[in-house]
C-alpha cells in the first residue's frame, strides 16, 4: 500500500475485534510515531500502550464514557511535557521569538501572567501529540488495522490511571485494532476547490 493508498482507506472506527496485534507490526507503528517531527525538535511526546483491561475501562471512562474504546486490543494514550512555558524563558529565547510572530506580543504577554501554569502548559503542549498520531494512524493503516481520535478527554483522570509523573499529561486516546465490522463509505469531504487557493485568496 503505498501513502495515497493509505490516506484514502483510513477510517475512524468504533468497533473493533479482540483480535490480537503482533507484536513486530505494533512496534513498527510505534517507531512512525518516534520518527515524527517536533517543533524545534523538542521530542517531548510519549505513548502509552495500554492492554491491560481494567485500564482500558478506565481510559474509556475518563473519555466521556465511550467504553467502545476499550474493545481495541490496544489503547494507544498520547501524552507530552507540558514544563514549557513562555514565562520562563530570557528575551532572546528563539522560540518565544516565534510565538510572538504568532499571537502578538499582547496575547503572550497576558498568557505569561497566568497564575494557571499548569493549565497553561497544558494549552501550550495540546499540539505536539498530534503528527506523532497521525503518522500512528497511517502506519496502522498501512498494515491493515484501524484507529480513531480520541480528543473527549478528562486529561487530569487520564493522567492519574496512567500515574503520570507532575511535569506530563496525556492529551488524547487512540483505539488501535482490527474492525469487527465492515467501516462505512468515508464521509463526503470538500472539493479542493473549496479547500485549496493559489497565491491569494481572491484567486478561489
Amino acid at each position: 500500500m503505498n501513502l495515497m493508498e493509505a490516506i484514502t482507506k483510513r477510517r475512524s472506527i468504533r468497533n473493533y475485534a479482540p483480535t490480537l496485534i503482533p507484536r513486530e507490526i505494533l512496534d513498527e507503528i510505534l517507531e512512525a510515531a518516534r520518527l515524527a517531527p517536533s517543533g524545534g525538535n523538542g521530542q517531548n511526546c510519549c505513548y502509552g500502550v495500554v492492554t491491560d483491561e481494567h485500564m482500558k475501562r478506565k481510559l474509556a471512562q475518563a473519555a466521556g464514557g465511550q467504553m467502545w474504546i476499550a474493545e481495541a486490543p490496544v489503547v494507544i494514550a498520547f501524552c507530552a511535557n507540558i514544563e514549557y512555558n513562555t514565562a520562563n524563558l530570557p528575551e532572546d529565547d528563539f522560540s518565544l521569538a516565534v510565538n510572538r510572530l504568532r499571537y502578538g506580543r499582547e496575547m503572550l504577554d497576558y498568557l505569561s501572567g497566568c497564575k494557571d501554569k499548569r493549565g497553561l502548559g497544558i494549552m501550550w503542549a495540546n499540539a505536539c501529540p498530534l503528527i506523532p498520531g497521525t503518522h500512528i494512524t497511517l502506519a496502522a493503516t498501512n498494515h491493515g488495522l484501524d484507529t480513531c481520535w480520541i480528543g473527549y478527554l478528562d486529561v487530569a483522570k487520564a493522567g492519574e490511571i496512567l500515574s503520570l509523573p507532575s511535569n506530563m499529561a496525556c492529551f488524547y486516546l487512540m483505539p488501535l485494532g482490527y474492525a469487527a465490522v465492515e467501516p462505512k463509505k468515508k464521509s463526503t469531504r470538500k472539493p479542493v476547490e473549496e479547500v485549496v487557493f493559489y497565491d491569494k485568496w481572491e484567486a478561489r
